[in-house]
């Protein structure tokens, strides 16, 4: 369960995840799944390399995304 920070971290990777869907006309999951960005939301990466370490973030995704995530972050 997230507190109030950290929720209100997950509504914008949410957001963020949603806008990057509609661009590139993909279902929001396929970007990262609500699992991924609630670990997203308590962990606070504070680098690519501590963002590969999440569960979700593969090479591929850490290259599509992952600096882009770490500015919402």
């Amino acid at each position: 369960s997230l507190d109030d920070e950290e929720l209100a971290r997950f509504a914008r990777l949410k957001a963020w995840r949603g806008g990057i869907a509609r661009e590139h006309n993909l279902p929001a999951y396929v970007v990262f799944n609500d699992a991924t960005l609630a670990e997203m939301a308590q962990l606070v990466p504070e680098s690519l390399d501590a963002l590969a370490l999440i569960n979700g973030v593969g090479a591929k995704k850490l290259e599509s995304y992952g600096a882009a995530f770490l500015e919402v972050i």
